[in-house]
């Protein structure tokens, strides 16, 4: 079961899963590897569920604790999260507790506990470089962020996310006028803007009056931009107040983040900014019955006048 969770075999899991709860049904093990699958499946609110149940069955297994706290971390529940990685790692020191809760801790800006403890991590992963990167991008420390990309790149050559990374921070600490002047460079050779490179490049764009580009270049690209990208210029048209523009986008991904708060907030935030809070609430209700917690959205945005 572990090895199939540790390379992703999904199905295969769930197989062994399967027989493991035929034959030892009871055990926090069992029920450990029931909640990793459901983590790793993407399936939250059948994690949420079994996550509530098992701290109260078993409250002194590391294991569960530690599940615990990756779901509340995927759920954006931070203060929760700590908790629960900090009283795994009380009852069962691991680096990797460490690591998550390093992690946390990060999100939660607290830095300077955060820091000593992703350094501490990398005598076991390399990956707590990229976590690094992004506390010091919180700390607006750009030269530390790019150097720790920079840093992972010698020991991993190519890896996809590192670098596109780099390129975004590369793009942060440009002068507005000389990313811009580079994307038209691009535009004139007939090359597109690189994935990584254009929220940059939008967030300057609004930032410089140059808001009709902005527009233009994200409805040239609203149905093509891979999901990560889409939700970050979606926060960045509604920084920008292009309300319309982030609804859409919001609305486009909202199936991946129903159970991100602050995304849903500011999803409703921007369509009553444009008058679309309808196209909001039947969306929600096509989500309805299986996730019930959106009844109570739902039902208070169809009571809005039209």
């Amino acid at each position: 079961m572990r090895q199939a969770l540790v390379h992703g075999k999904l199905r295969e899991a769930e197989d062994i899963l399967a027989r493991l709860k035929k034959e030892d049904p009871l055990s926090p093990a069992t029920r450990g590897f029931e909640m990793e699958f459901y983590l790793d499946s993407n399936r939250l609110a059948e994690a949420e569920a079994l996550a509530e149940q098992l701290c109260r069955l078993f409250p002194d297994s590391a294991r569960i604790l530690f599940l615990s706290g990756k779901l509340a971390y995927r759920l954006k529940r931070y203060d929760e999260a700590e908790a629960h990685f900090r009283e795994s790692q009380r009852l069962y020191p691991h680096w990797q507790t460490q690591h998550w809760l390093g992690k946390t801790l990060t999100q939660s800006g607290k830095f300077e506990e955060a820091e000593p403890l992703l350094r501490r991590t990398l005598d076991h992963s390399r990956y707590a470089l990229l976590d690094l990167a992004w506390l010091h991008e919180r700390r607006s420390d750009l030269d530390a962020a790019l150097k720790a990309y920079d840093d992972f790149l010698v020991t991993s050559p190519g890896h996809a996310y590192a670098s596109e990374q780099r390129i975004r921070i590369r793009a942060r600490m440009m002068e507005p006028e000389d990313l811009i002047n580079e994307v038209g460079a691009l535009a004139e050779l007939g090359e597109e803007i690189p994935a990584a490179l254009f929220p940059e490049f939008i967030q300057k764009a609004f930032e410089t009056g140059e808001t009709l580009r902005a527009r233009e270049e994200i409805a040239a690209r609203i149905g093509t931009m891979d999901a990560k990208t889409a939700v970050r210029v979606a926060w960045i048209c509604y920084q920008a107040k292009a309300y319309d523009l982030a609804c859409t986008l919001f609305l486009a991904r909202l199936n991946s983040n129903k159970s991100n708060y602050k995304y849903l907030r500011a999803l409703e935030s921007a369509a009553d900014k444009c008058n679309r809070l309808q196209e909001v609430a039947a969306a929600y209700q096509s989500f309805l019955p299986e996730d019930r917690h959106f009844y109570g959205r739902w039902r208070s945005l169809a009571r809005k006048p039209k």
